[in-house]
């Protein structure tokens, strides 16, 4: 088979002697585990395999360029300044225009907000300082007023946080 080359482009092969080999290994007793220092440095070099996304958490008002046709500029510059000058609690879905989209969202990926709004209504949110409503900002289903309440920067985790994951990352690639 493998004067012939079979072993050559087939996934499913690979596997198999991949598997093979980590069971002559085992039963041979050279299977290495990794210590802290070379996880740290596997952590290192991966760095972004592992760095967590940036999160947030806000709420828009949506106003539909489809229902409010060309005055929906004005009425998002009338209703930011309602809302920006509004001593009590905002209610966002009271003031929305009717759409399906969620309007509070907790805890998000940034690259979730990406998915449903598009990748430039996600890089203006991921700016906007936290606790002012800002906007409006445009996505492909019109315009949204946000307000931010928490945001969490992108990171690499600590060794502890995923240990694991970095031990079986580091076994497979040996």
């Amino acid at each position: 088979g493998l004067a012939l080359g079979l072993d050559r482009g087939d996934t499913v092969i690979r596997r198999r002697l991949k598997q093979k080999l980590e069971f002559v290994a085992e039963a041979a007793g050279i299977a290495v585990e990794p210590t802290d220092e070379d996880l740290r440095a596997y952590l290192e070099h991966h760095r972004d395999a592992y760095r967590t996304d940036v999160r947030l958490s806000f709420a828009h008002v949506f106003l539909s360029a489809e229902l409010r046709g060309d005055a929906v500029q004005q009425d998002a510059a009338r209703m930011l300044d309602t809302v920006q000058s509004s001593k009590g609690v905002v209610d966002p879905a009271a003031l929305s225009d009717p759409t399906l989209l969620e309007i509070r969202f907790e805890d998000v990926p940034l690259r979730d907000v990406a998915a449903q709004f598009g990748d430039a209504f996600a890089e203006r949110v991921a700016e906007l300082p936290v606790g002012q409503w800002q906007g409006p900002i445009q996505s492909g289903y019109g315009l949204h007023l946000v307000l931010v309440g928490a945001r969490t920067d992108d990171r690499t985790p600590a060794l502890d946080e995923v240990r694991d994951t970095l031990r079986r990352d580091w076994l497979n690639e040996r």
